[in-house]
Parts: C-alpha cells; structure tokens; sequence
C-alpha cells in the first residue's frame, strides 16, 4: 500500500468512526436516555474541583474560542496563506472552517437540547452539540493538517497533533467546567469537528493543483 493511500485510509477509518459516535450520542440525546446519568454525574461532580480563580481563567479562555475568537483566528490564518500563496490549503480552511459553523449551528436548532443550569456564566443558546468544542476541534485540525506537511522531524509533526488536540479537549472541559454543556455535548462537539475536517480532507486530498506548493 502507497503512502498515499495509507493516508487516505486513516482519514477514512477516522472519518467513519467519528461519525458513528455523534450519531450514537445523538440517538441517545434525541430518543435514548443511556447517556443521561453520565451527563448528571459529571454536571453534579465537577462543583468540586471549581474554585474562584479557576473559573475565572477559565471563563475567559474559553470566551476566546468560541465563534468569534475562531473566526477572528480563521481570518489571520487565511490571510497567512494568501500571503504564502498556499491557495489550496486556503480554500480548504475557509470551506471547512464556514461549513463547521453551519454544521453546528443548524443541528443546535434541530435539537433544542436544553443546557443544565450554571451560576458561573450566562449563555442563552441551546446546548447540543457543543459549538466551542465543535470549532476549536475543528481550527485545531486544519491547522495540522495545514502546517504539518511543512515539518520534517516526527517529533515536530507529533508535537504539533498533541498540542492542537490537547487544546480541542481542555476547550471542551472548560465548558464541563462551567456547567453550561452536559458532558455528552462536548464528546458530540469534538467528533463532529473530526469528521468534518476529515471529510474535507478527504476531497481535497484528491484535488489536483497546478504547482505542487498548493498541496
């Protein structure tokens, strides 16, 4: 098998099992209760570790990773690659990154899953999926698989794939944390961001370009 389509396959294999999980969470969210007492659990224990200070660290990371800290990211990023001329890679940031918005802002409205209740911050919307776990999972990934064709060493390519999902998991604590998404939520926010960027991926992988420094 060519590295190629090695590379293929694993997106594939994570493409398809990320999906299956957010349907699972899902089916459980809509017509299931099988996820619920995991929710209670994790919404009635995490007051314990919560404190003053934490919580306000917290509360303000997590402000900066949601739609518009993202989008004012996702600008910075595209403007970076038309510098560069990496035109691919830019239309692969902004298809992604836009159709992720409307991924989980559309599911939002369909489920109208209701948030459990915080006194730590207000936030008014509904709860299912997670958009701050969706988005950050999301710009996490595209900046991996932007950047790291452009590193040599494994140990710079995997450094830079445990940092973006080590920052795509502490952003879906943060709003555990906070009490303002079920536990389900986040898991649900974070495959949906995998399975759409590698679903993009995936076409883009086969797209061909005139000048190879656009791949």
């Amino acid at each position: 098998m060519g590295k190629g389509n090695k590379y293929r396959k694993t997106l594939l294999i994570l493409n398809i099992v990320s999906l299956l999980v957010f349907i699972f969470i899902l089916y459980c969210v809509t017509k299931g209760n099988c996820l619920t007492a995991i929710d209670e659990w994790a919404n009635t224990h995490i007051v314990e570790i919560q404190t003053p200070s934490l919580t306000t660290i917290l509360a303000f990371i997590t402000n900066l990773s949601g739609l518009v800290g993202n989008s004012i990211f996702a600008v910075f990023v595209m403007l970076f690659l038309s510098y560069k001329k990496w035109y691919k890679e830019r239309l692969f940031y902004l298809l992604s990154y836009s159709g992720a918005v409307i991924l989980f802002g559309g599911i939002k409205q369909i489920v109208a899953r209701a948030r459990p209740h915080s006194d730590l911050i207000e936030v008014i919307n509904y709860s299912f999926p997670s958009g701050h776990s969706t988005l950050t999972m999301t710009t996490a990934l595209l900046v991996y698989f932007i950047f790291v064709r452009k590193l040599t060493s494994s140990l710079a390519k995997n450094s830079l794939l445990a940092v973006c999902i080590t920052w795509a998991i502490f952003i879906a604590f943060t709003r555990v944390y906070l009490n303002v998404h079920w536990l389900s939520d986040t898991v649900a926010g974070l495959t949906l961001g995998i399975f759409w960027v590698t679903f993009m991926r995936l076409y883009f992988v086969g797209v061909k370009t005139p000048h190879r420094k656009y791949v």
